[in-house]
């Protein structure tokens, strides 16, 4: 077990928080060792159920930022306004509407980072392409294949005509 290096008596987290120190780095740890599963789960809910993942990441966005912004911000009426201002985060960013409270803004920069990779991967989902182009590719190469088959065999016919 880590030693914490802060003694008990000046442990100042603990002073204020009533949490020590070495409970937080045990916290912390068992974070940390968890979170290989959590970014496995997260991934697959992405590639698994892109379009699932876009719904529900919008849908949450847009319930957090309205329940941080309706009392305080003018232009949230309604969660359709919150909708449209988290749907605009999610693509080019335009909109009438700004985030005025902190956790507001939290909200928002969290949607403009992330969301716009999910939104991509909805559209289209990952390896898609990769299959598309490694198919396409096997089809070109069985067809140099024939064309060569047939080409060799027209060959040998015409020498065959010409001894």
């Amino acid at each position: 077990m880590q030693k914490s290096f802060m003694s008990p008596q000046l442990d100042l987290l603990h002073t204020f928080t009533g949490i020590s120190s070495e409970q937080m780095s045990q916290f912390i740890q068992t974070m940390l060792n968890g979170r290989v599963g959590v970014e496995n789960k997260f991934i697959e809910l992405l590639t698994v159920r892109p379009l699932e993942s876009m719904v529900g990441f919008t849908v949450t966005s847009a319930v957090a930022f309205h329940l941080a912004e309706q009392d305080v911000n003018p232009k949230i009426n309604s969660f359709v306004d919150s909708l449209y201002y988290i749907s605009t985060c999610l693509s080019v960013g335009y909109a009438d509407i700004f985030a005025v409270t902190d956790k507001g803004k939290l909200i928002a920069t969290l949607v403009m980072a992330l969301g716009p990779a999910i939104a991509a991967n909805t559209l289209n989902p990952p390896n898609t392409a990769e299959k598309s182009m490694v198919d396409h590719l096997e089809a070109i190469l069985q067809e140099l294949k024939s064309q060569r088959v047939s080409l060799s065999a027209s060959q040998s016919i015409s020498e065959s005509a010409f001894s």
